[in-house]
């Protein structure tokens, strides 16, 4: 029994690693893409990634289209880019000064 708790340990453990290299990536290729200077800390990267590939993939079924590994991770890359757009505008009202 304990042998099988390690195996599932170690497989939930690889996966969320990957999942957090994926998501990593993802954000890292929708901050290229989007010109202009964004100050993004890493962590924040990932969690755009993150939640970007659950908004792309729930807005790619919603048009029907499919969302397998390729599909998947351009649709990944559309979501991140989205609430990286998103996040930029949230910086943006939060750094102009408001008159007393």
């Amino acid at each position: 029994m304990s042998a099988i708790l390690a195996v599932l340990g170690t497989v939930v453990g690889a996966w969320i690693i990957i999942n957090l290299i994926g998501a990593l990536i993802v954000g890292t290729i929708a901050k290229a893409i989007l010109p202009g200077k964004e100050n993004v800390s890493w962590f924040m990267t990932i969690v755009i990634g993150f939640l970007g590939g659950i908004v792309g993939k729930i807005i790619f079924g919603l048009l029907g289209w499919s969302t397998g590994i390729f599909m998947g991770f351009i649709a990944s890359i559309c979501g991140a880019f989205i609430l990286l757009i998103i996040y930029g505008m949230m910086m943006a009202n939060k750094a102009k000064p408001t008159k007393p």
